[in-house]
């Protein structure tokens, strides 16, 4: 039988001590940190809508100043996932 106080003890530690993030910051995440409340909410609810495509929202954003490519769009959509961005869900 396997040492399951052993395994018990590390998933606890892995919940009390997550390791630190690495990498930049996602793009999506600071562009929205940067827009007014309004603003950021009508970005969201553009984000949470799956018939805006990542293309779209990155042209859009791109065009306003905002430097982003499609794949950081999908990537903040995938938020929480284990293919997606650190920003919170």
């Amino acid at each position: 039988m396997a040492d399951t106080n052993g395994l018990d003890t590390a998933l606890t530690q892995l919940l009390t001590e997550p390791e630190p993030p690495r990498g930049p910051r996602c793009t999506v995440g600071t562009i929205l940190d940067s827009l007014d409340d309004e603003t950021a909410a009508k970005f969201r609810t553009v984000l949470d809508n799956p018939a805006v495509t990542a293309t779209r929202i990155a042209d859009t954003l791109t065009s306003g100043g905002h430097r982003v490519q499609a794949p950081a769009v999908a990537r903040h959509r995938r938020r929480g996932a284990s293919n997606g961005c650190r920003c919170p869900r």
